[in-house]
């Protein structure tokens, strides 16, 4: 073969395999789809809350401390029980945590669309569940599933399309998304007493990452009691339960409806009657355990409520003392002075404090029991769960020196009743109280078969103080418990004068010791005294009487009420 013939053979061989590699390339590029593809990361920013401009009243911030200061609004009766109870319609916290969720709303879109990154959660708690709903532009349903806060569901979607979506959420962890209707609609059946929050949006999807950062909106108006037991030294029975109420019939207040998520409207608008267990409410972290919990009330329904209308009824009020006995309060209702509007997204708080109610004898509200100290609690200062009397047991913790800030500390300037939550609700009876309420009216003689006896004198409530189911006396009870004696440097401390009898109380004693608040000289201050003997059928009640005594001496101390002013 020439060589012409032969460089012409390896020239259409050359071509051909050109040809064949071009062809090649062109089927390749006919496999790859026409739509890339996009992936859509969702993350939550929080919740925005509408802040009204009128506020009612300032609510006390004096949970999470004890000052000690005297407080400016008025104790009121709840029948068996007092209370310290505020209002407000927003807050100065609420107006800053709206801002700090827009900032970072705008804050977590920027840096997503520069960064990547999805936006992180902030007022809404993780794990909270919500629905998300996505339609492409042929409103065609491409995405309808219950999504958690905290977890990126990360969705597969087509790009280069627009997208319009829709979340609704109950602010709920353990309760399940109810699904929409084909129309977007949610059934009001599951939206009774709901915190109903909604978005909505549009997007053109990008191939590759995009991102969503969702900012709910409230839905309803928002009514939240938090009921505080801590002056009522216990833990709320989750049997406790309370409802919204308004007017001279009790008409509920709360209304729900079904919600159209496309046009985030309610329809079919109905009355719900809610009543919220104590077991369903939002414990306060900011307190001890137990002792604040928060009952959270959602309606739709913007109807002014005139002034001295709206209510919060306790169906029932139990709480666990620190002996574990219940204490049941009878069922009752706080109406509030001032009008309302409910304002769809905003808060109108209601800050309950409850606090024990007193006996009132001859004009003087004296506490149902002793003063105690328990570093073992927050509040370490408390009234007994009993009136019984104190016992060498105790004699550290319920037998003070005059005037100390702690049982065996050292006599001075300090009114610890002052210390008893709510700060400055209680302080020590003077001598004048004392004085006030004369002798007893009876006496109280609880004998043991062989040994062991307890005595007390009782004072009669006045006339116009209604009978208390929920304690243990309805009079004003003090029981017989000696004194604690001055610590020496060899033997430290006893208890002299603690009641004791013997067979029947053939041969019984007892002494009744408590502190005034006057003081009568350097060493000394007046006490309250009285005894009891008894040798066979010969016994004596002694009067009560005021003696000064030793400052360093350990007694009872019985607060009374102090009284608050408009």
């Amino acid at each position: 073969m020439s060589l012409k013939n032969i460089i012409k053979k390896f020239t259409l061989m050359l071509m051909l395999g050109v040809v064949t590699a071009f062809a090649s390339c062109s089927s390749k590029e006919d496999q790859i789809p026409s739509d890339k593809g996009a992936l859509l990361n969702v993350g939550i920013v929080g919740i925005e809350d509408v802040v009204t401009k009128g506020v009612a009243r300032a609510v006390s911030n004096a949970d999470a401390n004890n000052n000690g200061t005297t407080h400016a609004k008025p104790i009121v009766s709840l029948g068996d029980v007092d209370a310290l109870i505020d209002t407000q319609e927003g807050s100065i916290s609420e107006a800053d945590q709206k801002t700090r969720v827009v900032q970072k709303a705008e804050n977590a879109a920027t840096k997503a669309s520069s960064t990547g990154l999805k936006a992180a959660s902030s007022t809404m708690d993780t794990g909270v569940k919500f629905r998300l709903v996505i339609y492409d532009n042929t409103n065609t349903v491409v995405y309808n599933q219950e999504v958690t806060s905290g977890v990126n569901p990360q969705i597969q979607l087509v790009a280069y399309k627009p997208y319009t979506w829709y979340a609704v959420s109950l602010n709920e962890k353990t309760t399940s998304m109810p699904n929409v209707t084909s129309a977007g609609v949610m059934a009001r059946s599951s939206l009774a007493n709901k915190d109903v929050l909604h978005a909505s949006g549009s997007f053109n999807a990008v191939d590759g990452a995009n991102y969503l950062n969702i900012v709910f909106k409230r839905m309803t108006a928002r009514i939240q009691a938090r009921l505080n037991v801590r002056g009522l030294f216990g833990t709320i029975e989750n049997s406790t339960s309370m409802s919204l109420v308004k007017g001279s019939n009790n008409a509920t207040v709360l209304q729900t409806g079904d919600f159209n998520i496309l046009t985030g409207q309610f329809t079919n608008v109905t009355d719900v009657n809610s009543v919220v267990l104590a077991s369903a409410m939002v414990e306060d972290s900011s307190n001890p355990a137990g002792t604040v919990k928060i009952a959270n009330f959602f309606t739709v329904n913007t109807t002014a409520i005139p002034a001295n209308t709206l209510k919060i009824k306790f169906n029932t009020l139990k709480v666990t003392l620190d002996d574990a006995r219940v204490r049941t309060f009878n069922a009752n209702t706080y109406t509030f002075p001032d009008a309302y509007t409910p304002t769809i997204g905003s808060t109108y708080a209601v800050n309950i404090r409850l606090i024990e109610s007193p006996v009132k004898v001859k004009g003087v509200l004296w506490a149902r029991s002793n003063l105690i100290y328990d570093p073992s609690h927050a509040d370490s200062y408390r009234l007994k769960s009993n009136p019984g009397g104190s016992t060498a047991a105790t004699k550290d913790t319920e037998f003070w020196n005059w005037k100390s800030a702690t049982p065996t500390g050292a006599s001075g300037n300090s009114d610890p009743c002052l210390a008893v939550y709510p700060a400055g609700t209680w302080r020590m009876s003077t001598k004048q109280d004392w004085e006030s309420i004369g002798q007893p009216n009876d006496k109280k003689e609880i004998l043991g078969l062989l040994w062991g006896a307890q005595y007390a004198y009782l004072w009669d409530r006045d006339s116009d103080n209604p009978a208390n189911s929920a304690y243990d006396d309805n009079n004003l009870t003090l029981s017989f418990g000696g004194y604690r004696t001055k610590a020496s440097s060899l033997g430290g401390s006893s208890v002299s004068g603690s009641p004791a009898g013997v067979l029947l109380g053939a041969l019984a004693a007892g002494e009744c010791h408590y502190w005034t608040s006057d003081n009568y000289d350097t060493n000394n201050a007046y006490a309250v005294k009285s005894s009891f003997t008894r040798v066979a059928w010969l016994f004596s009640w002694g009067n009560v009487t005021y003696p000064h005594l030793d400052k360093m001496e350990g007694r009872n101390i019985r607060c009374v009420r102090q009284i608050v002013n408009n």
